[in-house]
């Protein structure tokens, strides 16, 4: 049944056929429900006979836990048929909207919804509040209450359905690039957090996941797939809790990656102080159900994060840490665009509209970027870290060669395949004559600058496969693969000539070094009349020792080979 009312025109009407944007922020006067709840009919009374607050940008917005407000405006159709248009208050946490369309004096249609009603039940089930009307030709009144006690941020949208749903797929492209930005980043982050076990991988990874949920609950997306119908404040809830896991493993990442408790050890317990104690507050508040405390320490929670993170970044410039400049320039476009979002639904000093309410997103991403590079460029440090300090682990520094450790690790494999398929090898132990007194008379830079002579004559006698070692002191070591015992006396005599032909000299005169060297090698893949597999490579390497031995003993700077080994297994 249709209700009469009279009607007089509030404002002056929105001709459709001359709207150019949607936002109806301008064309809307509204009253604050300050005495208890009122009727449709009193509304009316107060729009005709009050001073109304007239809408100055393109939302209204009012703050956190204020009166309902009804809001009113006018629309003109001024065509020759009905037009399908799409009325919606694009944010998500409004608990209860309710709005009546008048037409001459009647009231054609009272659509109740928001986030305190069923998602079943709403106009439209949608990631905020909408409905669409065919509105008639004429002047069409639009009447709103709005009660909330989460922020009173209220864009309304009015736009023909092709438009809406234009404005649909845009938002979508925005939000899928966004979120498709920083989920990739933190599956990266999490899977190298999985393999090399860095903290400050982990946390970025779990940094970005906190934000696109909560990205995804505030604007509403989220309550569209988890839709169980928890009464009117769930999503507020939901909203201000995930606002803590962004916020805590976004502080933390930070004291991470900006070592901050080495340097600033009082702003690094107050970053883990904040992480506690304001959640804290915020459960204390869920327990005893005071949602617009908790809100309010969500909010300061937010603040603190915008601050200690450009303080951390402040700090580690300070203290000369790498990458400080561009996590000051990450955290500061992030505080700025989340600033003005904050500002903006709780409806302080900066208008809410689409781009004011998507800087969040934008910022965060910027500095999900940005991060990222900072992450990436760690990640390639400590790479080439690793791989300085495994070339270190396995070479001698003074000689460049391998030390023993660097000499088994880069034989084994061609060892073992060689064997395998009975082939040769041999080993060339080599030391040097007389060298304690090289150091005795002309002192240990010199005895250095004759074993890096020695090393270098090794490398150039050496073939391409062989490896070659620095043994210990001023011992060497050659693996010769694909080398029999013969062919290899025959390189370790080459070697040792190259040996003494090194022009060195030592106060004024010239400094003869010698090498007595020690060979020991298969023949035919048989070594002591056994196949390799059934000896062990210390063996071969104690043979070439005891060869070595007997070339010192018997007149130095000669070259002997050792046949009697036994037990030679790989």
């Amino acid at each position: 049944m249709l209700i009469q009312v009279s009607f007089v025109s509030v404002a002056e009407p929105v001709d459709l056929s001359r709207l150019s944007h949607g936002s109806m922020g301008k064309h809307i006067e509204y009253f604050r429900e300050r005495d208890g709840k009122i009727s449709l009919q009193q509304a009316r009374q107060k729009f005709q006979t009050e001073e109304l607050t007239k809408g100055t940008s393109h939302s209204i917005s009012l703050g956190i836990g204020v009166d309902p407000v009804w809001m009113t405006f006018s629309i003109n159709n001024t065509t020759a048929e009905a037009l399908l248009y799409r009325l919606s208050v694009e944010t998500p946490w409004i608990d209860y909207i309710d709005t009546w369309l008048i037409h001459n004096g009647e009231v054609l249609t009272h659509v109740k919804g928001g986030d305190g009603v069923a998602f079943a039940k709403r106009p439209m089930q949608y990631r905020y509040y909408a409905f669409e009307h065919a509105y008639p030709v004429g002047v069409t009144q639009v009447i709103m209450r709005v009660e909330t006690k989460g922020p009173m941020a209220l864009p309304v949208q009015f736009n023909s359905v092709e438009k809406a749903i234009s404005r649909d797929i845009a938002s979508g492209y925005q939000f899928g690039a966004l979120y498709g930005i920083m989920v990739a980043l933190a599956l990266y982050n999490l899977v190298l957090f999985a393999f090399i076990r860095r903290r400050e991988y982990g946390l970025y990874g779990l940094y970005l996941v906190g934000f696109v949920l909560n990205s995804l609950s505030y604007t509403g997306q989220l309550h569209t797939i988890f839709t169980a119908d928890f009464g009117p404040y769930f999503q507020d809830w939901v909203d201000i809790f995930l606002m803590i896991t962004y916020s805590v493993a976004g502080l933390h990442f930070g004291r991470s990656l900006l070592q901050t408790i080495d340097y600033a050890p009082k702003l690094d317990a107050f970053i883990v102080r904040t992480t506690i104690y304001i959640p804290l507050g915020m459960l204390i508040g869920l327990v005893f159900n005071q949602l617009l405390f908790a809100m309010a320490l969500s909010f300061l929670l937010n603040s603190c994060f915008v601050l200690l993170f450009i303080a951390m970044g402040v700090k580690a410039l300070y203290a000369k840490k790498p990458f400080a400049m561009i996590f000051i320039l990450s955290s500061v476009t992030a505080a700025i665009c989340i600033t003005v979002s904050t500002l903006a639904v709780a409806g302080i000093l900066v208008p809410y509209n689409d781009y004011t309410f998507k800087a969040i997103e934008v910022g965060m991403a910027f500095e999900a970027i940005l991060l990222a590079s900072i992450l990436a460029r760690q990640f390639r440090v400590a790479q080439l870290e690793k791989v300085v300090a495994e070339k270190f682990a396995h070479t001698d520094p003074l000689t460049q060669l391998n030390n023993r450790r660097g000499f088994y690790g880069s034989t084994k494999s061609t060892r073992q395949q060689i064997v395998r398929n009975g082939r040769d090898i041999s080993v060339v132990l080599i030391d040097l004559d007389a060298f304690k007194s090289v150091n005795d008379i002309y002192g240990h830079s010199k005895g250095d600058e004759v074993l890096e002579s020695v090393a270098q004559a090794i490398v150039q006698t050496c073939r391409k496969g062989d490896i070659s070692a620095r043994w210990g002191g001023e011992e060497f070591i050659i693996f010769l693969p694909e080398t029999s015992q013969k062919s290899a006396m025959i390189q370790a005599e080459r070697l040792r000539a190259a040996i003494e032909a090194i022009d060195l000299t030592a106060q004024g005169e010239a400094l003869t070094i010698t090498a007595s060297i020690g060979v020991a090698g298969s023949t035919d893949g048989q070594y002591c009349n056994e196949p390799l597999s059934l000896n062990s490579f210390e063996t071969m390497i104690n043979a070439a020792d005891k060869a070595l031995y007997e070339a010192k003993n018997s007149g130095k700077n000669q070259v002997i080979e050792q046949t009697a080994i036994t037990d030679f297994s790989i």
